[in-house]
């Protein structure tokens, strides 16, 4: 019988990366503390596609606009407004400057922090 304890999915969510990553299973201190931060990183980015997957559903079943019949005051709280592509993070996209470590986004906001430092 599988081990579905969320233990159990969070170790074999660490194994997997540490594979990708090149590195054998349990590997050593410092390089486990790196692999746990990408797992908890992938981890975050899952769960938050999960809840952009049940707003679309919600939307997608009962419109954009969600009336009390429809039960939309229970269920307008799940919708997650569709937010503007950044056009800073899609430019760092396409000219590939994004790494693992630093994202397009982490690299545009280091962007704009340093404009801003010069009034711009």
């Amino acid at each position: 019988m599988a081990d579905d304890s969320i233990e159990a999915k969070a170790l074999a969510l660490v194994n997997e990366i540490e594979r990708e990553e090149g590195e054998k299973e349990l590997t050593t201190r410092i390089m486990r503390g790196l692999i746990m931060d990408l797992a908890l990183c992938r981890a975050i980015e899952q769960h938050e596609a999960f809840k952009q997957k049940v707003s679309d559903a919600l939307v997608d079943y009962f419109g954009e606009h969600l009336v009390a019949e429809d039960g939309g005051d229970a269920l307008a709280s799940f919708i997650i407004p569709k937010l503007k592509p950044d056009p800073l993070v899609d430019v760092l996209d396409n000219i590939c400057i994004a790494t693992v470590e630093y994202p397009a986004t982490e690299y545009a906001r280091r962007i704009r922090a340093a404009l801003e430092a010069r009034g711009l």
